[in-house]
Formats: C-alpha cells, structure tokens, sequence
C-alpha cells in the first residue's frame, strides 16, 4: 500500500467512477482499476460496489476513506512544511484580529517582524470577532486571533492563548472610590456600550448576566471602538473592554478602569487556522512570535489575564 494508491482511492470516490477519476488524474482506466484491485486485496475487503452508473464505497470503504483522507493529509502537510524548511520565510502574510488585539499588538508585532523575518510583508486585518472568523474560513487571512463566541467552528482548530480580564471603563472621576474594582452588581447600576450577542463581547457579557441573574444596562455602540473611546473619556457613556483596549488612554489619564469582579469576567482568545489547509512552517513560525509578544505585553500590563499557551 503506498500514498499513490490512497490518492487514486480517494479520487475515484470523489469523482464517483473510475473512468472520471482515471480522467482527473491522467492516468489510464486500465491502470487505475489494477491499482484498487491491488489495493482492495491487501485490505481484504471490496471497497467500491460497481454499477452501470459508476461506483460506490461500502461499509468498509467509507470506513477506509476516513483514514485515507487524514493519512493524505498529513503527508501533503509534512511535504509542504519541508518545502517550507528550504525557503526564506518571506511574502505577505495575513492576520485577523479585532481592533483592541489590533491596538496592543501591531506595534510590537512588526518590530519583532522586522528583526527576525524582515521577508515577511505584514497584513492586518480587523474587524468584529464574527468577521474575523469570516476572514479565516474564506481564506483571506492565513491566521487569526478569535475571541470566545459560544459557536462551533468545524472548520478552525483554536489553539488558546490568553484568557483577558475585562473592566469597567468610563471618565476619570465617574466612579468616587480608591479601590480599581467594581462588583458585577455594581455594574448594573451605570449604563454601559455593548455589542450584540453575535459578537464575542455581547456573548460573553450575556454569559455572566445568566450566570449571575443580574441584567446590565446596555445600549448599542456608537460606532467603532475608536469612538466608543472617545464617548467614554467624555463622560458621554460606560463601556466593558479588555485592557488591550484602553491600556495608552489610562495611562494618559484620559480613561480609568475598574476591574470587574464578584464574579472576575473573563474571555479567552485563541490563535486560530483553517482546519481545512495544512498548517505551514511560517505559520508555526508566526504562532511563537505572536505568542512572544502577547507574553511581553502581559508582563508589562497592558494586556491584563492569564496567558493560556504555556
């Protein structure tokens, strides 16, 4: 049994016939129909049941697709990761991300960039965290950074990397209290920005509101994060935000930030790539440095939780 015959396998099962899959292959019928019957024979099972109308897979062949389909993809993967080896890591590579891990991230990002892969041409991407899914699964971002939705996503393998404390952000002197906190309850009292359920910040707000059976005051944002800001340092409305947001405002003094507590609300973000493509050396490769970045930032304070990758 070798890689040839699990490709011809897999293309006849496809195509539906043999004589369509000996076309999309380029090889003689003849040829194709002695490779399954080889390959049938050291199974030791019939695979396809043949008609006038083409082929079909039998109970043992679906079973043998299954393994088939991941033995094959994982060679084409291991190929294209040492093709990979004997390249410069360079070309425009694409992130998707939502604007505040655009705002704590893209700075560092193309510094470390810069000194360590300067081939690599860097493009960022944002939008809300539904968007940035979109982004990934259509294939117009190599990588993303997701945020927990409450969604099933078939089509992603997620691989965790920081769980963010969010907080309550509003002008300075809003609040008149020492202490940086403020009880979920509390919350409740002051009307806050939030976005819909669809997005991960309305989900997991909903999600401690449930959980806690208290309701929050929300009205819908003004515009986009930029603006929600402005609102805030204003005095004009409240919003919930991970400190990746607001961090360069605070320390300015132009926003202040109560951490939300009784319960801590919490999100997690995920590095995230298409389940359907092999997964790349430069990706690894981008994967550590963004890794490296979010540890720095994390230490430094600007972006407050746990990271989740060690």
């Amino acid at each position: 049994m070798n890689i040839k015959q699990l490709k011809y396998f897999l293309s006849i099962a496809e195509n539906g016939s043999i004589a369509a899959a000996a076309r999309a292959l380029d090889v003689a019928q003849p040829a194709l129909s002695i490779q399954i019957s080889k390959l049938e024979h050291e199974v030791g099972a019939s695979l396809f049941t043949r008609g006038h109308t083409g082929v079909q897979l039998t109970d043992a062949g679906e079973l043998f697709h299954f393994h088939a389909s991941a033995v094959v993809t994982q060679m084409d993967q291991a190929l294209g990761e040492i093709s990979d080896l004997n390249k410069t890591i360079q070309g425009t590579f694409v992130i998707a991300m939502n604007q505040a891990t655009d705002n704590i991230l893209a700075l560092p990002l193309f510094r470390a960039l810069e000194k360590r892969y300067p081939g690599i041409d860097l493009d960022l991407r944002t939008g809300l965290s539904y968007e940035v899914k979109n982004l990934l699964t259509s294939g117009d971002a190599d990588l993303a950074i997701i945020y927990e939705d409450g969604q099933k996503d078939p089509d992603i393998i997620k691989y965790p990397l920081i769980k963010e404390n969010l907080f309550f952000v509003c002008k300075p002197g809003t609040l008149n209290r020492r202490r940086e906190e403020i009880d979920f309850a509390e919350m409740a009292e002051h009307e806050i920005v939030m976005t819909s359920e669809k997005e991960s910040l309305g989900y997991t707000t909903a999600r401690y509101e449930r959980q806690t059976g208290i309701e929050l005051k929300k009205r819908r944002p003004y515009g986009q994060l930029l603006t929600g800001l402005r609102f805030s340092a204003q005095g004009v409305c409240n919003i919930v935000l991970p400190s990746s947001a607001f961090y360069h405002l605070e320390e300015r003094g132009e926003v202040q930030a109560y951490k939300i507590i009784n319960p801590e609300v919490e999100r997690d973000v995920y590095l995230a790539v298409d389940a359907r493509k092999p997964l790349r050396l430069r990706t690894i490769k981008m994967m550590e440095v963004i890794r490296e970045c979010v540890e720095q930032e994390n230490k430094e304070k600007r972006w407050i939780g746990s990271p989740t990758f060690r």
